[in-house]
Order: C-alpha cells, then sequence, then structure tokens
C-alpha cells in the first residue's frame, strides 16, 4: 500500500517536471541568451512596453535611449524582446501590402452595382454647375 502511494507521487512529480519546471528553465536560458547578444544601437522593448534604443551596458543593466537626448537605465531582466531594425525586412512587407491592396480591390469588385460607362455619361449628361445654396435671413430682434 505504501509503495503504490510512492508511485503516485513520483509520477505527480515527473508531470509537474515537465508541465511547469522544464518550460520555465527553457525561457530562462533562452532571455539569458538574448540579453548576452545585446549590443549598442539595438532596439529593444521592455516589459513595461517601453521602446528604446541601447546606448550603453552594464554587468546588470542597459542604459536605453527612450526620445532623443532622453536616456534610462533598465535592469536586463526588465528586457523583453530585441526589434532591432536589422532584422526588419522590407520584401516580406511589400509583399504582404500588395497582397492587402489586391484583397481590397476584389472585395470593392464584389460591391459595385453599376458599371463605369454608365458613371462617365452621368457626368457628360450634367454639364452645368449647381446652384450655390441661398443665404439664410437675418434673424429678426
Amino acid at each position: 500500500m505504501s509503495f503504490t502511494i510512492i508511485i503516485w507521487i513520483l509520477v505527480f512529480f515527473g508531470i509537474f517536471y515537465f508541465l511547469a519546471i522544464r518550460p520555465q528553465r527553457r525561457q530562462r536560458q533562452q532571455h539569458a541568451e538574448m540579453v548576452g547578444m545585446l549590443k549598442k544601437g539595438d532596439e529593444i522593448v521592455t516589459i513595461g512596453g517601453m521602446y528604446g534604443t541601447v546606448t550603453a551596458i552594464g554587468d546588470d543593466w542597459v542604459e536605453l535611449e527612450i526620445a532623443k537626448r532622453t536616456r534610462v537605465r533598465y535592469l536586463k531582466r526588465a528586457i523583453s524582446s530585441i526589434t532591432s531594425v536589422d532584422e526588419y525586412d522590407e520584401e516580406d512587407e511589400d509583399e504582404y501590402i500588395e497582397a492587402a491592396e489586391e484583397d481590397v480591390i476584389e472585395e470593392a469588385d464584389d460591391d459595385v452595382v453599376f458599371e463605369e460607362e454608365e458613371i462617365v455619361e452621368e457626368v457628360d449628361a450634367t454639364d452645368e454647375s449647381p446652384d450655390a445654396p441661398e443665404a439664410p435671413e437675418a434673424p429678426k430682434a
């Protein structure tokens, strides 16, 4: 009877290890690698959502320029991610924008009820300029 209790305790500890301890350890290791790769000029985001550019690096702190001539110090553990301009690829954005524009054009074509020729004819038939609205009457005192 006590042997089965020990087995159940080991099973629950194993499940807890694989669901909680191991992923947290891996995440901590990845964060340490990211912080180790920091260099001057990197653009980063802090865990509070502050964007900034690295201007100086210390043992456990990083100095960020968050605006022109505005510098603040953060602990390295407060860095959420690196968003350097070097990693930005303009070709991917161009493809995304082109695809988005094509989708919008297709959607607009579905909503069109009349043809373009009818519009042109209608505009040609009304060459007169519209009359200006009349001025309102002055209030009586």
